[in-house]
């Protein structure tokens, strides 16, 4: 069996578990800490998920933990890759929602990832990500999802990272499009300079966009590896803002050998460089480690008083990663949990916003899925 019919035999079992993302998060309500998401935020959260398919958690599902605020809430996040038994579903179910045009673009996406010499087939990766806003404090309409696209998995260059500028613009008119704008001329030259000022080694990770947010295009620059490299790339990307707000923190961090590499968020609008930043810490090049070790040195930085919420970073360290067994709809299922980094933003002039970024991958037991 090769890994498509492998992944094939998979979303099979996972789209007979539920019948909605909300469905299947119900599933796992047990083994998400109360500390982390509960209460109003559990509530919103399975709200929003009970309106999306299975399609789109069929190889699990991400939280995005804010562990500077108190209240126990998180965002979600959820992926598609093309060309997949779960993007056809999801493609099946846009079409019968014709009222929602963001499922529309983003299917819409999908088959321009997938069309055979397509510049964005080229270009793009195979993976697209939504991320789903949830404010227990929001009343009315849910906002659509942050659309984002990944041309590089891991932080080491591989043969299809984007290389050339003109690459990254098919991605940023992509996204734009998909978010309802039309490419802007003045966006994309701020995107090519800031594409332009990586250090040697970076890779463009990640281009994404909010469309229900103001304009703008948030582009991560990964395989970064010190303080100094941080430093020197956001002074030549034309970034307003002052280095001395984060550059102490790194620097501890990596004194102490915490973390393998770092990655840039930067907001580009057709005004330039916004002075929103984000900067993200990753214990290894490599995603996926379903063990807590690996961050503890990054954890540890975060310990200082005032910075986080000591239950949620109990909770996180303590009850979060590993592999574990749960009953499902139709059968046993795999969980494999882990940190998939964590992140500090910049609010105003004061770098405070510590958030984690922590999956669950979720599988049939080996063995389950049969050969196809």
């Amino acid at each position: 069996m090769n890994i498509d019919e492998l992944r094939a035999g998979v979303e099979e079992h996972m789209l007979a578990q539920a019948d909605s993302v909300g469905e299947l998060l119900e599933q796992f309500k047990s083994r998400i800490p109360p500390a982390l998401i509960s209460g109003r935020g559990w509530d919103r959260l399975v709200e929003r998920a009970s309106g999306l398919p299975t399609s789109l958690a069929t190889s699990g599902f991400g939280f995005e933990l804010r562990l500077h605020e108190a209240e126990p809430r998180g965002d979600l996040g959820l992926a598609l890759f093309h060309g997949s038994r779960s993007a056809a579903h999801f493609e099946a179910w846009s079409r019968s929602r014709p009222e929602d045009a963001s499922a529309r673009a983003v299917a819409g996406l999908l088959q321009e990832m997938g069309r055979e010499g397509a510049a964005l087939q080229r270009n793009a990766g195979t993976k697209l990500m939504l991320e789903y806003d949830i404010d227990p404090e929001h009343h009315g309409p849910f906002p659509d999802p942050g659309i984002f696209l990944y041309p590089t998995v891991d932080a080491l260059p591989d043969p299809g990272s984007v290389q050339e500028p003109e690459e990254l613009c098919v991605i940023a008119d992509a996204v734009a499009g998909a978010c309802g704008w039309q490419p802007d001329h003045a966006e994309r030259r701020h995107a090519e300079q800031l594409f332009g000022a990586r250090p040697p080694g970076a890779q463009l990770g990640a281009v994404g966009a909010f469309p229900d947010r103001p304009r703008a295009l948030r582009v991560a620059i990964t395989g970064i590896r010190s303080t100094h490299e941080l430093t020197s790339f956001l002074e030549r990307a034309g970034w307003p803002g002052r280095a001395e707000t984060f550059a102490p923190f790194v620097e501890d961090l990596e004194a102490q050998g915490a973390f393998a590499h770092l990655a840039a968020h930067l907001d580009i609008d057709p005004g330039g460089v916004r002075p929103d930043l984000g900067v993200s810490y990753y214990a290894r090049d490599t995603q996926w480690s379903k063990d807590i070790q690996p961050w503890m040195g990054i954890i540890d930085g975060l310990r200082s008083p005032g910075r986080v919420v000591p239950e949620k970073l109990a909770a996180l360290t303590e009850s979060w990663a590993g592999v574990e067994t749960v009953f499902g709809r139709s059968g046993l299922l795999m969980a494999v949990r882990g940190v998939h980094h964590l992140k500090m933003a910049l609010v105003g002039d004061r770098f405070e916003e510590v958030k984690a970024y922590v999956f669950c991958l979720v599988l049939p037991p080996l063995g389950t899925t049969g050969d196809r």
